[in-house]
């Protein structure tokens, strides 16, 4: 069986304590940006695909932990 290599990055969503709401509209077109710009500050993920995303409330910020997987 193949072994699979996996990535994970975190980064934020929106900034601390930013206090608006968000449509599931806007919270997909921010992730996708989010994705974007992960992968052009990061060239190792090149040969990598985005596997899951998970959100997460930490200190006050909205964070995304990608999950990029070989």
């Amino acid at each position: 069986m193949a072994e699979v290599t996996r990535q994970h990055v975190v980064v934020p969503v929106l900034p601390p304590n930013e206090d608006r709401a968000l449509s599931v509209d806007a919270l997909f077109g921010r992730l996708q940006t989010v994705v974007a710009v992960t992968r052009r500050n990061h060239p190792e993920l090149t040969d990598y695909r985005l596997h899951d995303v998970a959100l997460r409330m930490e200190d006050g910020e909205l964070r995304a932990v990608l999950d990029f997987r070989k």
